[in-house]
């Protein structure tokens, strides 16, 4: 564990991270640059994976992938069973059809393959619906269901010609536990859902679409957008309460979540929603 925050009286053991569990794959993550990307794309890269990061932030991108390379240095000077993965980025607005088609191509060229696409990407504007900008609103569902949409048609056909692909989406759990402002963040949320399902419908033998549901996750931005003056966080400390784990969420519970269905061990899961939330949306 990196860092946890442990729930009072738990005691649970070492997390395990096998370091050739995803040696020979390549894992495309978009919204690799910072926060849930940035934990899952260390992660993948861990156990062996040539991780393809993908976002629009190039700098960002280039301080993770130094980070992981540099990771992957310091265990083998030390010795260590770490895996010997790597990170390549890619800086491409998935909203545009086009960009994604010649990245995907490229990715395709240069690895001959795209084992599995993690899709993170989001964009989340607190604007009541009342005085909604049309534009603003048609943004959202640009970010967070047509690059959806463009990605898994870049990439499934190549997953279907492999007999092998793990698609995995990012909804949320403001879909069960909506916050007032995010109207158009939880109908894309929705949209994403729906059409992952369908996917899983058309994917075919050996690929499989399933959708991962965070619950509020303390990622640094996160944390800092919902802070007050006095340092207080209300919306974590209301969650809290809510939940059946008591501690709050980190981008790690995610991270392994995707690890999971990511997996070949998954192979008979498809279409389903992951909710990994601390029990907070049924609770």
């Amino acid at each position: 564990m990196e860092d946890w925050e442990i729930e009072p009286g738990s005691h649970i053991p070492p997390i395990k991270v096998y370091p050739d569990k995803y040696a020979g794959q390549v894992v495309m993550i978009t919204g690799a640059a910072q926060g849930i990307g940035e934990v899952v794309s260390k992660l993948f890269a861990r156990q062996g994976a040539t991780v393809i990061m993908v976002d629009l932030q190039e700098n960002k991108l280039q301080q993770v992938a130094a980070k992981i390379d540099a990771a992957q240095y310091d265990a083998e000077v030390a010795g260590s069973s770490a895996g010997k993965g790597k990170a390549e980025i890619r800086v491409c607005n998935a909203a545009d059809e086009a960009s994604v088609d010649s990245m995907v191509e490229d990715v395709i060229r240069t690895h001959g393959r795209i084992d599995v696409l993690v899709q993170l990407a989001a964009v989340y504007p607190f604007i009541p619906i009342v005085g909604h900008p049309g534009d603003d609103f048609k943004k959202v569902m640009d970010v967070n269901v047509t690059a959806c949409f463009y990605l898994t048609k870049a990439v499934l056909p190549h997953m279907q010609n492999a007999g092998y692909g793990r698609l995995i989406n990012t909804s949320s759990g403001t879909l069960q536990l909506p916050d007032p402002g995010l109207s158009a963040y939880v109908a894309s949320k929705a949209a994403v859902v729906g059409f992952t399902r369908s996917t899983a419908v058309e994917a075919g033998p050996g690929v499989t679409a399933n959708i991962i549901l965070p619950g509020l996750i303390r990622t640094p931005a996160v944390w800092k957008l919902h802070g007050q003056e006095d340092g207080s966080h209300p919306l974590f400390d209301r969650l809290l309460q809510k939940q059946c784990v008591k501690r709050n969420g980190r981008p790690e519970d995610i991270a392994h979540t995707i690890n999971f269905i990511a997996s070949p061990e998954a192979q008979f899961i498809t279409g389903q929603i992951f909710d990994c939330g601390g029990g907070a949306t049924f609770h």
